[in-house]
């Protein structure tokens, strides 16, 4: 075989590739582009490969008042999605030997009570498998001030952390938002920065991330914030402050852009080496496929990372495969079931 026809043959395959990444692309253009939005609906559904934009819809306004319309620049709130990028700032920290997944939380935390923080991992606390008890969720019924504080995370969780294991570390399963500030002040006292800007230093920055950034009173604002309402024939804005001390579970914001960039370069960039992607994706609750700060869901017989958030009256979707790189996003910013838009999402994986 000589060059000449070794040439052609990697040509061919190029070509070859080329076209079925083409075919492929034509047909989740279609099948987003087939949704059958209810008149609420506000945002976007894209789909991109290898963190670039494929196709994106884009439907209604950033902001009714002002009428502004919905663009792949507008900004949304990434709700519990921002535990993703949480858990990725964990790792780059453990890949640097300044924390260890495996370590107790009071080798961090001295001051945390010793019967549940010896007892408790970092990977208990990103998987929501602590079993620390939320006393934080449970003060916020009754102290609605909480939801304005601007308490620093350490605060709080000297405040909220001291309850009895409601089971051991490992053995259930607690979507509980103490876990978070717990996670928020470990990071700050290990990195001497506030958690947002170590976001922004170990993923946001590397990855050219430009517009992402956290919504809360100690932030710069986002210009292109969309605003969120609730889903109803008179909608009224919904956009209930979410404090600093919840930065680590709820705070981050981001244009489907950057959505994009976030999904292809930590699961196939060199942002994370190959053994922290594996802890990124290993399930470590099966009922509710959840691994660390996210969900590994499986469409056809292949996983995707799938990424949600809700709150206040925005809604996110970021799904991606794990097998290649293929990303669907979905923004919305009226208060509508999670389930339908999750619908939408494996019907565009599947297509």
């Amino acid at each position: 075989m000589n060059r000449r026809t070794l040439v052609a043959g990697a040509v061919a395959i190029s070509t070859s590739a080329a076209v079925l990444a083409r075919t492929a692309t034509e047909a989740k253009r279609q099948a987003i582009d087939a949704i059958e939005l209810p008149p609420s609906f506000n945002g976007l559904i894209a789909f991109g490969r290898r963190g670039a934009t494929d196709h994106v819809r884009c439907v209604g306004l950033e902001d009714r008042e002002s009428g502004r319309a919905f663009t792949p620049a507008t900004q949304v709130k990434l709700g519990s999605a921002s535990k993703w990028l949480t858990s990725v700032a964990v790792l780059r920290l453990v890949e640097q030997g300044r924390l260890s997944l495996d370590a107790p939380i009071t080798a961090y935390l001295p001051g945390f009570r010793r019967e549940t923080g010896d007892r408790v991992l970092l990977k208990h606390l990103l998987s929501n498998t602590s079993g620390i008890p939320d006393l934080l969720s449970r003060q916020l019924a009754t102290e609605p001030e909480l939801r304005t504080s601007t308490a620093a995370a350490s605060a709080i969780v000297a405040r909220f952390g001291g309850g009895d294991l409601a089971f051991a570390p490992g053995n259930g399963w607690d979507y509980a938002a103490l876990n978070w500030a717990i996670l928020a002040d470990i990071i700050e006292r290990q990195t001497g920065e506030k958690l947002p800007t170590a976001v922004e230093r170990l993923i946001f920055r590397p990855l050219g991330m430009r517009s992402a950034g956290f919504v809360q009173t100690d932030q710069p604002p986002l210009p292109h914030l969309a605003a969120a309402y609730s889903d109803g024939v008179s909608p009224v804005r919904k956009m209930a402050p979410v404090p600093p001390f919840l930065v680590a579970s709820g705070n981050a914001a981001s244009d489907v852009g950057d959505a994009l960039r976030a999904a292809h370069g930590i699961f196939h960039g060199p942002l994370l080496s190959a053994n922290s992607r594996r802890e990124l994706t290993a399930v470590r609750w099966k009922p509710e496929d959840y691994a660390l700060g996210g969900r590994v869901h499986p469409i056809a017989g292949e996983p995707w990372a799938w990424e949600t958030g809700k709150v206040g009256g925005y809604r996110t979707h970021i799904a991606h495969r794990l097998s290649r790189s293929e990303t669907v996003v979905v923004f919305n910013t009226t208060d509508m079931a999670q389930s339908v838009i999750g619908s939408w999402v494996e019907a565009i994986a599947r297509a």
